[in-house]
């Protein structure tokens, strides 16, 4: 019988290699079996024994209930079904098409969960056992059953580029290069491509936004600007005549009729070094830069825009997302249709992280790495070794070896934001042939993660008042994520609680995260009541308290006066009086190392400790210290700059 792991490699303009899942049309594997040997039932050493039928089962995932149903008939398991119910889809796929198959094909539960959607991975096959006890089936025997069998193959190939991780700028630099005729190979860790951007929100700066997408003006916006543009150049490396060149540029756009929120790239830099505590003028207002030509290029693969909105940390109303899907798929499924199209091809091994740096001369030539089902691929570039794995949010070593201030070794947990993988490996490899690692304030935290799934995607309550349970704020919520984070580290439990009401209860609800309120409510993401009161009961706080600060918080919302915390950014929809009413657990977690390989900024060429440029190696995205969705740029310039003309 032939398995899905016998399957020929699929060829075309994109090719899937190596265990490939999530919302891709084209699945191939690396070309092992199943073990040679059948489950046996453990008492007797018979074959199994199932009572013919459909048998279902539930168990929770990452987010929610991972629904399992499987077909047996009376000596085999026929076919398996998943429905995911809150799962992130591109992620959870991986999960689901690989699995599925392997426990029909190899007639097994002894299987390895899928990197990257380890929980989901999880709920699979314990629901599967539930089924499997269900149709009379011997769980044990199923379990110690073999599993597939391990590849010994060398995979040798050639490309035009290797590129490690298929995350943002990873995908962008491989896209963008395969448009331009390029051959290429990436090497993904994971079971799916799309990085941190499946589980950030998928939020892009679009300083350029057309009228019909931006915010209307208000008294918070404009005295937010200009308290702002009076103290910035104090804090920040920002000159007086940059402010003076921001304030004519507002002056003219409210002047030429505009009621909506203003914007220019300037002001945005400024909005990016608030939001990240610090930075050089020339080097932020470089990163802003970028932003311009990459939204234009999203839009010219397809994609609209929502609404310009704020996040935590960064309040002007100047980021947009993808409407085609929730988080950041809305950018894979544009990846998705544009890989159909590039004249180039782009293959993706799944499953396959970076081992080795392959060098000669000195020069970098490809990369080795070892996919999970054994196939070892040597990969060989002749444009070079693109790096965009990402950075070390995600890796305990790093965080507390790099550390400058949060103290993280003294925590027994370090939370964090990102999606599996992104522990330093990228940092570890490059460093391992001399590259050298730049040196930053404060890794990036980020303060509305929910507290329940260590997640950005179940939050409501926009710049709602964040509440401890003493009822009362403790924090400005339009100030610095830094800021924010450490007020939430000082609270009891290390969670605030985001306020509001059924106008407040968010721009993320449904807009760009995807998750209805119902389910949020289900599990516990948030609290909903039909009073205040009631709503102070449902998460343990002082009752009398919160009502006292919620009153005083509508009175400065309605008047956009300036309070004690030294907030006065305010929009209509943060005042709080129409029920039900809303309260979302906020806690922190580690977001972005702002930090990264060192690198020429002009070509991405990665730095040796000599401070020569190592040949053949670049770095990108995160990785570099370069982040966010925006990070994509990077993908884009260099792919134009080795593959243009």
């Amino acid at each position: 019988m032939e398995t899905q792991q016998q399957r020929p490699l699929m060829m075309g303009r994109r090719r899937f290699v190596a265990l490939a899942g999530g919302a891709i049309s084209l699945l191939a594997f690396g070309g092992v079996g199943c073990a040679p040997s059948s489950p046996k039932t453990a008492d007797t050493g018979l074959a199994p024994s199932y009572t013919a039928g459909t048998y279902s089962a539930t168990a929770m995932g990452k987010k929610g209930d991972v629904v399992v149903e499987a077909d047996f008939s009376d000596s085999r398991i026929e076919a398996v079904r998943v429905t995911p119910e809150l799962e992130t889809k591109r992620i959870a796929d991986a999960a689901i098409n690989q699995l599925t198959a392997q426990i029909v094909d190899c007639q097994t539960l002894q299987l390895d969960t899928v990197s990257g959607a380890t929980l989901t991975s999880m709920a699979i096959l314990g629901a599967m056992e539930d089924c499997v006890a269900q149709a009379g089936g011997d769980v044990k025997a199923l379990k110690d059953a073999p599993g597939p069998e391990a590849s010994a193959a060398t995979e040798k190939l050639e490309a035009d580029l290797v590129v490690v991780g298929a995350g943002a700028s990873g995908m962008a630099a491989a896209v963008r290069a395969a448009q331009l005729g390029a051959n290429v190979v990436v090497f993904e860790k994971n079971g799916n491509f799309g990085g941190n951007m499946l589980v950030s929100g998928g939020v892009l700066t679009y300083i350029n936004a057309p009228e019909e997408l931006r915010q209307q003006n208000n008294d918070g916006y404009q005295n937010y600007l200009e308290t702002t543009l009076a103290t910035v150049s104090d804090n920040y490396d920002v000159s007086p005549e940059t402010v003076d060149l921001i304030r004519k540029q507002a002056k003219e756009w409210y002047d030429a009729g505009h009621t909506t929120t203003f914007n220019s790239l300037e002001w945005n830099t400024i909005s990016n070094m608030i939001g990240q505590g610090g930075g050089t003028w020339e080097g932020t207002l470089a990163y802003s830069a970028g932003s311009i030509p990459l939204v234009e290029w999203l839009t010219e693969l397809g994609i609209q825009w929502s609404p310009l909105f704020p996040i935590g940390g960064y309040p002007w109303p100047e980021y947009a997302a993808p409407t085609s899907a929730s988080n950041g798929e809305g950018y894979c499924i544009a990846f998705d249709e544009e890989m159909e199209r590039v004249p180039g091809t782009i293959d993706i091994l799944f499953q396959t992280p970076a081992g080795e740096i392959i060098m000669e001369n000195g020069k970098v030539m490809g990369i080795k790495g070892s996919c999970v089902d054994g196939t070892t691929y040597e990969v060989l570039g002749s444009h070079g070794v693109v790096f965009a794995t990402g950075g070390y949010s995600g890796g305990p070593d790093l965080l507390i070896e790099r550390d400058q201030e949060w103290g993280f070794k003294d925590m027994p947990r370090i939370p964090t934001t990102n999606a599996s993988g992104h522990e330093g490996d990228g940092h570890r490899l490059i460093m391992g042939i001399g590259g050298t690692m730049f040196d930053f304030t404060p890794n990036c935290m980020l303060c509305i993660m929910n507290a329940q799934d260590s997640s950005i995607e179940g939050l409501i309550g926009g710049n709602g008042p964040l509440v401890n349970l003493q009822g009362q704020r403790v924090v400005n919520e339009t100030g610095s994520r830094n800021d924010i984070c450490r007020a939430i580290m000082d609270a009891d439990g290390a969670v605030l609680y985001r306020i509001s009401d059924k106008n407040g209860s968010g721009y993320a609800r449904e807009d760009y995260m995807g998750e209805s309120e119902e389910s949020m409510v289900k599990y516990q993401r948030v609290y909903r009541e039909n009073t205040l009161e009631e709503l102070a009961e449902a998460i343990g706080a002082d009752k009398a308290a919160l009502v006292a600060t919620i009153e005083d918080f509508n009175r400065h919302a309605e008047s956009s006066e300036t309070d004690d915390l030294g907030r006065s950014l305010y929009s209509a929809s943060d005042v709080i009086k129409e029920p039900p009413f809303y309260a979302c657990p906020n806690t922190w977690g580690t977001h972005i190392s702002l930090d990264g390989i060192s690198t020429n900024p002009e070509t991405y060429a990665v730095i040796s400790t000599t401070g020569e440029e190592i040949p053949g190696l670049y770095a990108i995205g995160e990785l570099a210290g370069l982040n966010g969705v925006n990070c994509m740029y990077y993908g884009l310039d260099l792919a134009n700059q080795m593959f243009e003309a």
